[in-house]
């Protein structure tokens, strides 16, 4: 005879059957899901190199924007671009493009010709000083890395991942994304 205490009895577990097809239902998703999972991390440092890059261009014309109001032709030192106050000032080369940040009255043509200068623009733009820039080869942890490439030109390449970076050249103001993770 037939009891219902029998009847919970038989549906109070998985079939041997039921949990392999669970494991390997669980293991393609793992196969065809953990790639994708993976580059989450490295698309996340693509975009924050993007948008910082996008933050330092559009710092560069802000501060070209007030040369050319204030100024408009040949070099500038001590232009204040962001405040009245000596942190805010620009030193502009010849062509009307940052290329550096110190508050002293003797250069008479300032140009970009060092790390230094590379972080002084740099920190001058990122007023709150984030992202975080250092000198290359330096301890500081910080976000960025700053080289000096060129008379003019510097590239601050991302911390977290040296395949991105920021390259500025002050000899034409363009600002140069790469963000190839791959290069």
């Amino acid at each position: 005879m037939y009891s219902p205490a029998q009847s919970s009895m038989r549906h109070s577990g998985f079939t041997l059957i039921e949990l392999v097809v669970v494991i390997i239902t669980l293991g393609i998703l793992a196969v065809v899901a953990a790639p994708k999972f993976l580059s989450l991390s490295e698309d996340a440092q693509v975009s924050h190199v993007k948008a910082t890059g996008g933050a330092f261009k559009s710092g560069i014309d802000l501060a070209r924007a007030v040369w050319a109001v204030k100024v408009g032709d040949g070099p500038a030192e001590n232009l204040p671009v962001f405040g009245e106050s000596d942190d805010n000032h620009v030193d502009f080369n010849a062509n009307g493009w940052p290329a550096q940040h110190y508050y002293t009255n003797d250069e008479a043509s300032p140009q970009l010709d060092n790390v230094e200068d590379c972080i002084s623009v740099w920190q001058v733009l990122f007023q709150n000083n984030e992202p975080t820039v250092s000198e290359s080869g330096s301890v500081d942890e910080t976000d960025y890395k700053a080289n000096y490439i060129a008379l003019g030109v510097c590239r601050y390449d991302y911390t977290d991942n040296t395949n991105l970076s920021i390259t500025y050249n002050s000899n034409n103001g363009s600002v140069v994304v790469d963000s190839d993770p791959s290069s």
